[in-house]
């Protein structure tokens, strides 16, 4: 298990660091949140926000390895790891001092993290999904996805990048799964691959993801919040897809299934302090949906970022 666990660690410090880069571009882009077209062409303009796309590109190689070589239940909660490069690579990028009470809410996460993993201990498992497996739990998260788009143009500010994070969270989730049936179908040669369904899953899944954290990095003063929100769906999805799809197995039984519960419980809940702690590590800077111009969403991100 030793490459699975270095790929997947590298992958999320690649991600973490990524993340706050295309967030900060993201949040320069002027316009309607509404206008993808202009989104995209105000993204591609940043050399910071091409220079980071290409990092992530990197990071999902470097997970692309750990899924190959181990579960994806395994796989998926490592990358919370991301979490904690996100929150430290903020505190270089934004200029301030360390913030304590944020940084135990980030080791909370992550305690939650080992805890899970050393009493679930995750195992591979085999065999192609079936139909009838896939087709409810697919048919679940799509109506999710769905439901918090929808929700997304009714909401502003930091309600809207988290409802934009989550719905990123639950692509990619499944976007590793496909990655994994993607990886084993290439493996078995390049035509086979090509015309396995997996591969097209993941053409559309893999941008889908992609253009939803974005958003949700637009909306953010920080991109904490979102990086949290996302790093905790995702492996929450990857779990419950290795499990009810891919045959991986988990460990079971009272005592094992009341110490998982109660680390995903110390994983969520390190989430939601980082959430509630981020405005005041933020130094009231506001949030450019709450109330705010995207004007003035700029000025104190500029603010932000000067030296105390």
């Amino acid at each position: 298990m030793l490459v699975p666990v270095l790929a997947a660690l590298a992958g999320a410090a690649v991600y973490g660091i990524t993340g706050v880069l295309q967030q900060r571009a993201a949040h320069r882009v002027q316009g309607d949140s509404t206008d993808q077209s202009g989104f995209a062409r105000g993204l591609v303009r940043q050399p910071l926000w091409l220079f980071s796309t290409i990092g992530s590109v990197a990071g999902f190689g470097l997970q692309g390895v750990a899924l190959g070589t181990g579960p994806i239940a395994l796989v998926q909660p490592l990358l919370v790891t991301g979490l904690l490069f996100a929150g430290v690579t903020g505190f270089v990028v934004h200029r301030r001092g360390v913030d304590w009470p944020f940084f135990g809410a980030l080791l909370l996460t992550a305690a939650g993290l080992a805890a899970f993993l050393v009493v679930a201990r995750p195992t591979k498992g085999g065999g192609e999904p079936t139909l009838a497996r896939i087709l409810p739990l697919g048919i679940g998260l799509a109506v999710l996805v769905v439901g918090c788009v929808l929700w997304s143009l009714r909401a502003r500010g930091v309600a809207r990048s988290l409802t934009l994070a989550f719905a990123a969270g639950i692509v990619y989730g499944v976007t590793a799964a496909v990655a994994k049936l993607t990886i084993a179908a290439f493996s078995d040669g390049f035509v086979h691959g090509l015309t396995h369904w997996s591969t097209w899953a993941l053409v559309v899944c893999g941008p889908l993801g992609f253009l939803l954290n974005q958003n949700a990095f637009r909306e953010g003063q920080l991109a904490s919040p979102a990086v949290a929100v996302i790093t905790v769906t995702d492996p929450l999805v990857g779990i419950a897809i290795g499990v009810l799809w891919l045959h991986e197995a988990v460990a079971s039984g009272a005592g094992p299934i009341t110490g998982e519960v109660l680390a995903l419980a110390a994983m969520a809940g390190g989430v939601w302090l980082v959430a509630h702690r981020t405005p005041q590590v933020a130094g009231g800077d506001g949030d450019r949906g709450s109330g705010g111009t995207p004007e003035e969403g700029r000025h104190a991100e500029a603010a932000s970022a000067a030296p105390a």
